[in-house]
């Protein structure tokens, strides 16, 4: 299994743009600075890895 197919790259934008949009309409963040770029960027990169993580080693997998 390889982190560069499509349900991956898909759940990745997803997670760059979910949590960044309740964010900032939330008005926990209300300026679009390099910092906000970074946090929604390492959330991305976490939630994808451990997706990832999670369906390589079987949690996916209904038995």
């Amino acid at each position: 299994m390889k982190i560069y197919q499509a349900r991956f790259l898909i759940f990745f934008i997803v997670m760059l743009i979910v949590p960044g949009a309740i964010s900032y309409f939330g008005r926990w963040d209300t300026r679009l600075d390099g910092f906000f770029v970074l946090k929604a960027f390492s959330i991305a990169c976490f939630m994808t890895v451990l997706y990832y993580l999670l369906l390589k080693n079987g949690l996916g997998k209904r038995g």
